[in-house]
């Protein structure tokens, strides 16, 4: 069955577009004309997008170029990543920046964001902002985290992962945030994290996600009780690479969990408690 699922969530707000590997979350704020006129692109698009990912995720796992937008958008921003992740394995981000690029074209919009699996593209307006929340994206667990996003930061793209939200994880990590420029970036530079996050000794049982782009990219099961030192070691190997992405101005933020221990990358005067996402330039 090839047919792309349309249907309004019960707030008669958010339009939920559905045929895997596309289980988008959309809203769009602004005149109605142009509102109507995004979410018709948007549908079109998503519809068109299917046949594509299909060839283009074939065409990824023999190793072969990809020919569709979203699948060259996931090879262009794996490439920025140290290790450089299976660009199958970030699709869904690049699903999500394809997405809100085709409604932002047809519609002039005040604000919108498009949510594929916990991949957020997001488009702000001059003057306009938006909160995670807002957009669907999974708040940090551990604190209250605000993380408000105005038209003047580089931020336009989240991503959030883990065992806490998927069951399984690329790496051994129970929550990872992403920000950077674009759902794809936050998407590649989240695996490129995560997959580092791997126990310093052998042993762990790997697993697939079936019927998914994911499902040749291993995956891991959550661990109870691990001891706190081997929890902080896990986590260092992380965060060193977040650390040279931040460095290297790819991601804005990066904040990670496991078992006890948690790190947050990001610029000095942010916190875990409270991150204002206007400073990031």
């Amino acid at each position: 069955m090839n047919r792309l699922r349309v249907a309004w969530l019960p707030d008669g707000k958010r339009l939920h577009l559905y045929h895997d590997p596309i289980d988008l979350i959309i809203q769009a704020f602004g005149r109605p004309a142009e509102v109507g006129r995004a979410y018709d692109a948007g549908i079109a698009r998503a519809r068109a997008l299917l046949p594509e990912l299909r060839e283009d995720v074939q065409r990824l796992k023999a190793g072969a170029l990809p020919q569709g937008p979203a699948g060259q958008r996931a090879l262009a921003a794996c490439a920025a990543v140290p290790g450089g992740p299976p660009a199958v394995a970030v699709l869904h981000g690049a699903i999500a920046d394809e997405m809100l690029a085709a409604m932002v074209q047809a519609g002039q919009l005040e604000r919108g964001f498009v949510n594929n699996r916990g991949a957020v593209s997001f488009h702000l307006a001059e003057g306009q902002s938006l909160t995670p929340q807002s957009m669907d994206w999974p708040a940090y667990h551990r604190f209250d985290v605000q993380l408000p996003v105005s038209a003047a930061t580089r931020t336009r793209g989240l991503t959030a992962a883990g065992w806490a939200y998927d069951g399984m994880a690329l790496g051994w990590v129970n929550r990872i945030h992403v920000a950077a420029g674009s759902a794809t970036m936050a998407a590649s530079c989240l695996a490129g994290i995560a997959t580092r996050m791997l126990p310093l000794e052998g042993g762990q049982t790997l697993t697939a996600v079936p019927q998914s782009p994911l499902e040749d990219i291993p995956l891991y099961a959550p661990v109870p009780d691990m001891a706190r030192d081997e929890a902080a070691a896990i986590l260092a190997q992380g965060r060193e690479v977040a650390e040279q992405l931040f460095a290297g101005s790819v991601i804005t933020l990066a904040a990670m969990e496991l078992g006890e221990q948690y790190c947050l990358v990001a610029p000095p005067n942010y916190s875990l408690k409270s991150i204002i996402m206007g400073l990031d330039g």
